[in-house]
């Protein structure tokens, strides 16, 4: 398990122009468009606040090699990545959704 926080920056690509960069760990960075992070951070508010019951949120972001693969468990969130898993409480994945929104 990873107990290192997350970042949400964004960048320029020269083709698919404003990208939001999410990094879980550092080797794993997500590039999401900006409509992938509005929906990612959407998804991530409904399960966090209970609208949504879905019990697990995956994206494949057409920019990047990797993918968002999280499980949605009472207390939080466990992210999939290549060499472990990023637990989240609530309090993180509402961080998390707000630093995507805000980055888009």
């Amino acid at each position: 398990m990873h107990e290192h926080t997350f970042s949400v920056s964004s960048s320029q690509h020269r083709v698919l122009g404003k990208q939001v960069r999410l990094q879980l760990a550092a080797d794993y960075v997500l590039k999401l468009t900006p409509a992938e992070a509005s929906s990612l951070s959407f998804a991530l508010v409904a399960v966090r606040n209970g609208i949504s019951p879905e019990r697990e949120i995956y994206m494949s972001p057409i920019a990047s090699d990797g993918a968002f693969a999280g499980a949605v468990h009472d207390a939080g969130m466990s992210i999939a990545m290549p060499d472990g898993t990023l637990v989240l409480d609530w309090d993180k994945v509402g961080k998390l959704a707000e630093m995507l929104a805000s980055e888009i």
